[in-house]
């Protein structure tokens, strides 16, 4: 709780209780705050949110006020919630090492690796697209990057617990929308740009725009870390309002990757460091040559932001804990691999299946979709790549909302020519269907929901099993009656 007056210019003894920015949410002596977004104004809630425990309304537009009701009017509601919420919960990432991930790609990846990296040290927390978590808490996340408020709540909550750094993801979109505005982050990393979230920013250059911002609003004596193997990695270099280090395989790179090998079960690099005039060979269990630049781009970071040794870390990456729904192989003894993964993108579809065309000795099989009410464009693009890389193909579901999953799959198969595929609505059925079709050393892909055990569908969303846990329990079934086969 905290006076009202040591968070608004405004004298008055009253004591607030939490600060409010969705009026259906109880919320007794609170702050509300009426901000216009792209589908709602909140001005129009008012009378919710004081139904609901408000007591003072942040508002930028004229309202007709009532009685014991204190209106505040400012110019920028978000700026003001933004500066509010850091005063409520006592400035939190101030006193986080705060690593701020964002790019089209490798986000959930990258921050679980710092996490890992950080925490043979000291304790670190992570907050992103599968959950929030720190120590033995984890937290469901409805967004990739939260709301202002509740970003701080999870901070805020990892201070008390005696956490000493966080890694989060940072969409674009939480960019665009102002989600991370004031919050201070220690290290900035980028990825990758490609095509995704068009239906939102509406080109790749309001994309890119809306990305920069992570790296023109860090603090000046923040560090980027920046992968220059990507196009876009270039241009945001001189973005940066603070120290950046390159990365990635281009001879120009701070940090050069060279000597990559990428087995079915592991991976290995030489990175030599110009800054410190070192180089370190770095062996890891992760697989495919994007883990290669993820693993480098957040031990990168680690041992620059904290100026420790590569050789602290060694013995960690060979042994790193496996993402959940990234590149994550299901493994039930059966003698062909099945791999789940979150990849939604075409990019995200390239790299996996130039990895599967790569190490597989038998056929590269896969189950995909693409998610309803979402840019469009992708998915015949999707179905060329599948077409390139698979010798055969399973369209189902993914996220449809209401829109009707066989049009979205035949949007997909515009892309594909010359690779057999059928469609089957049913995830859980396409699924199992793909497994009796495995043979031994073939590589089945699951692409598109990760370990995600929800479903979007019309007006809601509904509870799915998930890829894994469907892969897992049909390879075990096929294996048990092969062995009562053999007796």
């Amino acid at each position: 709780m905290k006076r009202l007056s040591s968070l608004l210019d405004i004298p008055s003894r009253i004591t607030i209780q939490s600060l409010m920015i969705d009026s259906r949410v109880s919320a007794p002596k609170s702050i509300f705050f009426a901000m216009k977004g792209l589908s709602f104004d909140g001005h129009k809630f008012v009378d919710e949110a004081i139904k609901n425990g408000a007591v003072v309304i942040v508002h930028s537009s004229v309202l007709e006020q009532r009685d014991k009701i204190i209106y505040h009017k400012v110019d920028d509601v978000i700026q003001t919630l933004s500066e509010v919420t850091n005063r409520f919960y006592d400035f939190p990432s101030n006193k986080l090492d705060m690593f701020g991930v964002t790019g089209t790609n490798g986000k959930s990846s990258v921050t679980a690796l710092i996490k890992q990296l950080v925490s043979s040290f000291q304790s670190c927390g992570v907050i992103g697209t599968i959950h929030a978590s720190y120590k033995d808490i984890v937290l469901t996340t409805q967004l990739t990057t939260p709301d202002l408020v509740t970003l701080n709540q999870y901070l805020s909550s990892m201070v008390k617990e005696d956490v000493k750094a966080c890694a989060m993801e940072v969409s674009s979109i939480g960019l665009d929308q102002r989600r991370t505005h004031n919050i201070d982050f220690d290290v900035a990393i980028f990825t990758n740009l490609t095509h995704d979230h068009l239906d939102y920013h509406g080109d790749m250059r309001q994309y890119y725009i809306a990305k920069s911002k992570l790296f023109s609003q860090i603090k000046p004596d923040g560090l980027c870390v920046i992968n220059i193997d990507d196009e876009y990695g270039l241009k945001m270099v001189h973005e940066a309002n603070s120290k950046v280090i390159s990365v990635g395989e281009n001879k120009n790179a701070d940090i050069r990757l060279s000597k990559i090998v990428c087995e079915s079960n592991s991976s290995s690099f030489e990175l030599f460091d110009s800054i410190r005039n070192e180089t370190v060979t770095i062996k890891t269990n992760l697989i495919a040559r994007f883990n290669v630049s993820n693993l480098a781009l957040a031990l990168v970071s680690v041992v620059h932001h904290y100026q420790r040794s590569y050789n602290d870390f060694l013995h960690i990456t060979p042994f790193l804990s496996q993402v959940h729904g990234r590149m994550q192989r299901i493994e039930e003894k059966q003698d062909y691999d099945v791999i789940v993964d979150f990849a939604h993108t075409p990019d995200g579809l390239k790299q996996i299946f130039d990895y599967a065309k790569s190490t597989t000795k038998g056929r590269v099989l896969s189950v995909f979709g693409s998610a309803g009410q979402r840019d469009t464009l992708k998915r015949k693009v999707f179905g060329q790549l599948a077409d390139d890389a698979c010798d055969m193909i399973i369209l189902t579901e993914d996220d449809p909302r209401d829109e009707d999953v066989i049009g979205i799959c035949h949007d997909i198969a515009e892309g594909i020519k010359d690779t057999p595929y059928v469609i089957i609505t049913d995830r859980v059925q396409a699924i199992r269907q793909a497994i009796t079709l495995c043979k031994k050393g073939d590589c089945l892909l699951i692409l598109g929901k990760g370990c995600e055990t929800n479903m979007a569908r019309a007006y809601e969303k509904s509870d799915y099993v998930g890829d894994h846990i469907v892969a897992a329990a049909a390879i075990k079934e096929r294996v048990k009656m092969k062995e009562e086969d053999t007796i």
